[in-house]
């Protein structure tokens, strides 16, 4: 029988073997033992008894196995999708997984990571977890792909390079977009070298930018446009200012449109394009002519160099319509236009761009009495009109509405000769008459002499307005386009007729302005006329009202005397 390693007695009575290290004390049996006997008892001293612990950590120094940290970046390979994530072989003694939430900046599902992926992939992950003895390894590729962005956006900023980002989107005091998979906030104030106010137009859109502040820490990094700009205008700066004289054309871009004029870049500097030298043409904003990044040719006015202001024209590059109006236009020439301005005393027409004229409210109608020009016209219409004069010095067209239609007063003498008679309504009622409507819009006057056969003090104590008489027409002047009528006569009444028309009379004037005998002002081409229907000699300044005529009245209405004796009375004077 072999001999045997003699086991130590406990005091519980079990046994176990000598402890590690310490040396058995010969025996008589030990010395006397054979080689194979001897063999086995060094075979138990070199493989003691192991536990799990030693077990598990003898795994952790096999060949090949990788440590893993938290916070280290690995390279690893997938090995399969499943419902919990993405399995990614990392070189560890398990697998390592990616959550889905964990794979971009928003969650996904397996389907769509089963479209990204698929097992021999590559993949470069961020060690969030590594519990090895539990059997856990969690992985995230968002966090490794944020670590590597910083690291290129501190290259960025080392080298001080300006790079493309894409505007994803705007919010309060700014834009957002992503670099490298980190979001970066770019500040209004950096958006442009002016205030902008909108910046809808950038999302969506590429925009070269640089870094002004990185901060991994705080998980700050802030953008911007600006200096980009500000550093090609400062050497563009450079090699305009020296072309810049009085006389000079450039071609710039329109940058800003503001209310009083347009700013336009030279190339790395800002003309002012007042709104009085963008056009010769009427127009309301200056947004009516040009548009923000429209290129324009401008000719320097005046430049102050210590405060960088430049005076820019547009107009004085395009011909004064001015200048050619004369060889253009004639007088009596028929030429169509387009309302652009309404005022008290008429309506401005354009008739090309640079050049308008005036339509005053006494030439807009032949027998309407028009008080403001918006009972013609409007804003907008397109109409037609006659040259009635032509200043180019004073810069001034004087256009006729009316004169594009036939006069009806040039044909009424012919239609209503002395002693028709006709019947109308009142129109009007004055302390020296009445005005009686003739035709629609054609007025003539009844004086209170010729109202009625007895003596009237009063019109407005026999008629009121609306009211319709009869009357004779005694006469009536195309040119002036004045009508005399009397009732009296339509009445049977007795006496010469009176001529107010040649007297000055027979047209309504401003009411209430009638002088003796009636009378008022009345304003043609511009010009206030005074008027009498008692008309003055020219040579006297008397009245040359015959005497004869008021005796005939006085007679008639006394029954004092006939025809006969009012004409002898008449001869007499």
């Amino acid at each position: 029988m072999e001999d045997q390693v003699t086991p130590t007695p406990q005091q519980d009575g079990g046994t176990q073997p000598e402890a590690e290290g310490t040396t058995a004390t010969p025996t008589a049996e030990t010395a006397t033992a054979t080689p194979e006997a001897v063999s086995a008892s060094n075979a138990t001293e070199e493989y003691p008894a192991m536990t799990f612990e030693d077990l598990d950590a003898s795994f952790q120094n096999l060949p090949g196995a990788r440590e893993i940290n938290r916070g280290d970046i690995v390279d690893g390979t997938v090995v399969f999708i499943g419902s919990e994530g993405i399995a990614v072989d990392v070189g560890a003694k398990i697998e390592g997984v990616i959550p889905f939430s964990q794979v971009a900046d928003e969650p996904i599902t397996m389907e769509q990571a089963q479209a990204m992926f698929k097992p021999g992939d590559k993949i470069e992950a961020y060690v969030v977890r590594s519990d090895i003895p539990n059997g856990v390894i969690v992985l995230s590729k968002k966090r490794a792909d944020q670590d590597k962005g910083w690291r290129v956006l501190a290259d960025l900023q080392a080298r001080n390079e300006s790079f493309e980002v894409d505007i994803t989107e705007k919010v309060r005091g700014g834009l957002v977009a992503q670099v490298e998979g980190i979001r970066a906030f770019l500040p209004a104030s950096q958006v442009d070298t002016r205030r902008v106010n909108d910046l809808d137009p950038y999302v969506g859109k590429p925009l070269r930018v640089k870094l002004i502040e990185l901060n991994r820490k705080r998980n700050r990094v802030i953008i911007s446009h600006r200096s980009i700009l500000e550093d090609e205008k400062a050497k563009a700066r450079e090699s305009t200012m020296g072309k810049l004289v009085p006389g000079a054309v450039f071609e710039g871009e329109v940058v800003e449109i503001t209310d009083f004029g347009v700013f336009v870049n030279l190339g790395g500097l800002d003309g002012l394009v007042h709104r009085s030298e963008l056009t010769f043409g009427r127009f309301n904003h200056p947004r009516e002519v040009v548009k923000v990044g429209d290129k324009v040719q401008v000719q320097i006015i005046d430049v102050d160099p210590e405060r960088e202001r430049i005076n820019l024209s547009m107009k004085a590059l395009s011909n004064d319509p001015w200048q050619s109006a004369v060889e253009k236009y004639a007088i009596g020439q028929k030429v169509t236009g387009k309302v652009t301005n309404l005022t008290n005393f008429g309506a401005f027409v354009e008739i090309e761009a640079g050049l308008e004229g005036l339509v005053h409210v006494s030439e807009m109608s032949w027998t309407k009495r028009i008080r403001h020009p918006n009972e013609v016209l409007k804003e907008g219409d397109e109409v037609e009109a006659i040259i009635l004069r032509i200043e180019p010095k004073d810069r001034r067209i004087s256009l006729g509405l009316r004169q594009t239609s036939d006069d009806p007063w040039s044909a009424l003498p012919d239609r209503y000769p002395p002693g028709t008679p006709v019947k109308g309504k009142v129109t009007g009622i004055t302390d020296f008459g009445v005005f009686m409507e003739i035709e629609p819009g054609i007025e003539g006057l009844i004086h209170i002499s010729e109202l009625d056969t007895q003596r009237v003090n009063n019109p407005a104590d026999l008629f009121k307005k609306g009211d319709e008489i009869e009357a004779v027409i005694l006469n009536i002047d195309p040119v002036e386009q004045r009508a005399s009528l009397s009732r009296r006569r339509a009445l049977g009444g007795g006496g010469n007729p009176r001529d107010f028309v040649s007297q000055g009379g027979g047209q309504r004037g401003d009411r209430g302005q009638g002088g003796q005998g009636g009378g008022g002002r009345r304003r043609r081409d511009g010009i206030d006329y005074d008027y009498s229907y008692a008309a003055k000699d020219a040579s006297s300044g008397k009245i040359s009202t015959k005497l004869g005529d008021v005796y005939a009245d006085l007679f008639a209405q006394f029954g004092l005397g006939g025809k006969d004796e009012a004409k002898d009375e008449g001869k007499k004077e």
